[in-house]
């Protein structure tokens, strides 16, 4: 059986404590949304102008020292997003994080032990700046990067890399076009 380290299960315990009371559409009004963006940084490293919405839960499933969350600025996440963090993650500049949004950064090693035996295998994520991730999207362990400029389209389950400035959708997640043939107006290019 696995031995349980004392110290990270009490820094997890607090952290989802404090989550817990700061969540609720209470923290949206702006005087204490603010207020809740200050405790926030008490626990995570998160840039300037970046925004957190209530039901979030950012947390380590199984406790370890391993593990970060990093948020940089002017990063909006929308409301009941989970991350979870065991393997690290990193969230650049300017990224928009839809509503209902899970990250997951861990999976278990199937084997003939019982669960509470299976190996715990964790996956650092970066997410880089400038991407979109829509509404209900799942990004499942082993994706090491979201590209910089990519956009996920809402209910996709993302399960490998995704290319800088491209366009993904579906289960899995592919390629459906790339943002750099894309005029400003939002028509496609079409010149050779």
């Amino acid at each position: 059986m696995k031995k349980i380290e004392i110290f990270p299960l009490m820094v997890e315990i607090i952290k989802r404590g404090v989550q817990i009371i700061v969540h609720t559409a209470l923290f949206e009004i702006p005087p204490l949304l603010q207020l809740k963006m200050l405790i926030l940084k008490l626990f995570f490293k998160i840039g300037k102008h970046s925004l957190v919405l209530r039901g979030f839960l950012f947390y380590k499933p199984h406790p370890t020292k391993e593990g970060y969350l990093i948020i940089g600025n002017n990063v909006s996440i929308n409301h009941d997003v989970e991350i979870d963090y065991s393997g690290g993650v990193r969230i650049d500049d300017d990224v928009w994080i839809s509503q209902n949004v899970i990250i997951e950064t861990h999976e278990h090693v199937i084997s003939e032990l019982p669960k509470k035996e299976w190996e715990i295998r964790r996956y650092p994520l970066v997410i880089e700046k400038d991407c979109w991730i829509g509404a209900n999207v799942i990004i499942l362990p082993k994706v090491k990067k979201i590209g910089e400029g990519s956009i996920i389209g809402a209910g996709s389950v993302v399960t490998k890399e995704v290319p800088s400035m491209s366009i993904v959708a579906g289960i899995p997640a592919r390629v459906i076009g790339n943002r750099k043939n894309i005029k400003q107006n939002g028509k496609k290019d079409e010149s050779p």
